[in-house]
């Protein structure tokens, strides 16, 4: 599943940067007995502010959400 989260927002933002320059990882961070947490970390060639700053951040959040649930995965 997170390598398919990381496809996706791959997929999703062309701002992204996945040339190594900057970490792009989802990785388990913690499990607990009713639920698993992770952590996706990505950058963007975009100034932390701003419409297209917004914009992208919402393509991120439907690129994870799409994952989830072609997974059958409930929030």
């Amino acid at each position: 599943v997170l390598n398919n989260i990381k496809e996706e927002i791959k997929n999703s933002c062309p701002e992204l940067i996945a040339d190594g320059a900057r970490p792009f990882r989802a990785v388990w961070i913690d499990y607990k007995e009713d639920h698993l947490e992770t952590f996706v970390d990505c950058h963007f060639n975009l100034p932390p502010i701003g419409k297209k700053y917004w914009e992208n951040r919402q393509r991120v959040m439907e690129a994870i959400n799409r994952v989830l649930k072609e997974n059958d995965i409930e929030l």
